[in-house]
């Protein structure tokens, strides 16, 4: 296997003097401050996080809007108190899961142990022993972030979106490469994702976004018909890779959870629709276990078979 330094077409981020810059200070100064909490009890930080999620919730009537759209589709058999609370209960956790990020991304391995339990390690222990490729499936769940830990234990990498912002961009990128990990940039396409995959690799693979109606295929969703892109199928297939299921929660004692589920059977199959439509069904799923937790900002039924436009 090649070394994960050496990996051809991993994202590079800007560090240069030029992030110093003036016009970068009040970034570095938010990001200071975010790595200071680490010096806070577990319990401040997610007070703290709690009424910032409430903040957060009475300034941006956008994501509060497609919050509400996307519950009320998804979850039709709550009633309009229910659904207030689960929106209001997901800006809550939104904003408590920017302090666990803290911790991914700076805090020291034993810190990580106290709070981040991992499940599951034995079915990508056991894939590679065999000597298959392994993607692991991920959704847009708040604590997503914990994923990166897999490189803790196996040679592993992903995908990114490049930020705008070059600071944020170079201290994400770190964190999550902090164990040896390498991300990729999204616009790079696959061909650097199978190479690591055929170099030893294993991937993580996050297929949840609406990314318009090219090369995507609807496949329910919670019920719903939502553009999905069958390309975790194809890649799968190319890599004669074993998919694994690999979700991240927080949980109500302050802790997190990080686990992996076996390989999801019979996959890929010859059909892109049947295979966008069993792996939203493992999405789906999962939200159901944490259903506060997913992001419900994000315009996942932006892209209607009618046309119709949803969010505006």
């Amino acid at each position: 296997m090649i070394p994960a330094s050496e990996l051809r077409g991993a994202h590079r981020s800007r560090a240069r003097l030029a992030l110093l810059a003036p016009r970068h200070w009040p970034t570095w100064l938010g990001v200071g401050v975010l790595r200071a909490s680490l010096s806070l009890p577990l319990a401040a930080r997610l007070w703290f996080g709690a009424r910032l999620g409430d903040l957060y919730y009475a300034a941006n009537a956008k994501r509060r809007r497609i919050a509400a759209i996307n519950i009320a589709l998804c979850f039709p058999a709550l009633d309009a108190g229910e659904r207030a609370r689960l929106v209001r209960g997901h800006f809550r956790r939104a904003a408590q899961a920017i302090f666990y990020i803290a911790l991914f991304w700076w805090g020291s391995e034993r810190a990580l142990d106290r709070v981040l339990t991992v499940r599951g390690l034995e079915h990508y222990e056991r894939a590679r022993a065999a000597g298959q490729p392994v993607i692991t499936l991920h959704g847009h769940v708040l604590a997503l972030e914990a994923s990166l830990v897999l490189s803790r234990y196996f040679p592993h990498v992903g995908f990114m979106k490049p930020l705008k912002n070059p600071v944020l961009d170079h201290v994400m990128t770190r964190g999550r490469e902090r164990f040896g990990g390498r991300v990729f940039a999204r616009a790079g396409g696959l061909k650097p994702l199978i190479r690591a995959l055929k170099a030893g690799f294993g991937a993580s693979y996050i297929p949840d976004e609406d990314l318009g109606p090219k090369d995507s295929v609807f496949a329910p969703f919670f019920g719903i018909p939502a553009a999905t892109l069958p390309t975790l199928g194809r890649l799968a297939r190319l890599t004669n890779a074993v998919v694994l299921p690999c979700f991240a929660r927080l949980c109500a004692d302050g802790r997190c959870e990080l686990w992996l589920e076996p390989p999801m059977p019979s996959f890929p199959t010859a059909g892109a629709e049947t295979d966008a439509a069993a792996m939203n069904a493992v999405l789906e799923r999962a939200v159901r276990t944490m259903p506060e937790q997913y992001l419900w900002t994000m315009k996942r039924f932006k892209t209607r078979e009618d046309g119709a436009a949803l969010y505006e």
